[in-house]
This record gives structure tokens, sequence and C-alpha cells, in this order.
């Protein structure tokens, strides 16, 4: 008889997205008790950081800051979603915006009024208001540049392309997580959280996406639409026989 392969992939990524929600739960657990030793870190990181503080690199940081801005990157997420839509990748486009509505704008929000940390007033080189925990840009920046960088590494087959592209999502998300604290606008651990927080949230993303992606389709499938969103990983199947 024929026994369809369990697909491990999408336990896998679940799996590891579930050990980054922990370690966010930690840190967050951490701020919330106001706990001395991350309050030590704290003070520890944001003095080396702004040990250095010059108009060319505050001029430069506060343009690439906002590349992390939820509003830009919502912006982003439309424009990316409406071009899968015409490529017939729908399943794919309404994860992906569906990953950032509800994990990235909405989530992060509930998470700062239930923390409700207050912003450092060590060196502010512009002013915010809002509550402080956890970054929002880091966890935006997080969420759809490393889940678009990490979508197109898994696709892609070339080792060198899926280098480059790790590379450069990793330098451009390290860029505006650092620009928050030299900004002064977020404690590290902000930051922190909110890097740990987008992780999280990209794996569990991917492995509910490799999960549900076939019966998302026959669904779209009942209602006449063809679509057209591949797997990061083929299902397999093989043959056992059983007596």
């Amino acid at each position: 008889m024929r026994v369809r392969a369990a697909q491990p992939a999408s336990f896998l990524f679940v799996s590891i997205g579930i050990i980054f929600l922990i370690l966010f739960g930690v840190v967050s657990l951490g701020v919330y008790t106001e706990n001395n030793l991350f309050n030590s870190i704290d003070l520890t990181i944001i003095e080396v950081i702004q040990s250095n503080v010059t108009d060319t690199k505050t001029i430069f940081l506060l343009g690439l800051t906002e590349i992390g801005n939820i509003r830009l990157v919502i912006i982003l997420t439309i424009g990316l979603v409406i071009f899968l839509f015409t490529k017939k990748w729908y399943v794919a486009g309404l994860w992906f915006g569906g990953t950032i509505l509800f994990c990235a704008a909405f989530g992060t929000k509930v998470i700062k009024k239930v923390i409700d940390r207050t912003r450092p007033d060590i060196l502010p080189l512009i002013e915010k208001t809002t509550e402080s925990f956890p970054s929002g840009h880091a966890a935006s920046a997080t969420i759809f540049y490393g889940l678009l960088g990490f979508s197109l590494i898994l696709l892609t087959r070339t080792l060198w392309k899926r280098i480059v592209i790790g590379f450069l999502t990793s330098l451009l998300i390290g860029f505006i997580l650092m620009s928050r604290i030299y900004l002064g606008v977020h404690f590290p651990s902000d930051v922190i959280a909110g890097f740990l927080y987008g992780l999280a949230v990209i794996f569990i993303s991917i492995g509910v996406y490799q999960f549900a992606h076939r019966q998302l389709q026959k669904v779209l499938k009942q209602l006449c639409i063809t679509d057209q969103s591949v797997l990061f990983f083929k299902q397999r199947t093989r043959e056992k026989t059983t007596i």
C-alpha cells in the first residue's frame, strides 16, 4: 500500500519558531519585572553604541531607520501582495500579507500596550512618545525583510545566491536594529525582543504555510480560482509494502 512520507519541514520550522518565542518571553518577563540584570545590560550597550555620536552618522541612521517603519513596511507589503496576485500566487500573497498585518502591525501593538514601557531618556536624538517595548521597527523590519529574504533563500537553488541574499538581509536588519539604540529611542532589550519576536514569526509562519498550502489551494479551486503558489519543500511520496 502507498503511504505518504511525513513532511518534517513544517514541524521543524514551527519548533524553531517556538524556541525564539520562548526567548522573547524570557526577555519580556525580565523587562516587565524590571530585572536589574536586564537594566545593567541595557545601560552598558547604550553607552557603547552612543559613545561616538556624529552628525554624519546620525543623518545616515535617521534615513536608514525609516526603512523599518511599519507604515513603509505595510506599503511594501501591499505592493508585494499585488505582484504575487498578478503571478497567480494567491496563497503566497495571502500568507505574506496576513503575516505582516497580524504579526508585525497588530501583534506588536498589542504587546506594546501590555508591557507599557517608557522610552529611554539618556541621549535621545529624536523624539518618540509611544510605548518602547518591543521595538516596532525591529519587529517589522525583521518580519518583513527577514521573511522575504528567508523565503528567497529557500526558493533559490544556487549556493552563492543564498549566501548573498542571507548576507544582505542580515546586514539591513542589523543596521536598522542598531539605529534604534543609537538614536536613543529604544533600550537594547526592546530591540532584541523585537528581533526575537520577528524570528519566531518568520519560522512559525513558514511552517504554517508549508503545512496549509495544499489545503488552501483546494479551497480556492472550489471557488474556481487557480493558484500557482509553490512550496518551499516539495512533498515526497514513497511506497511501503505491508503483509
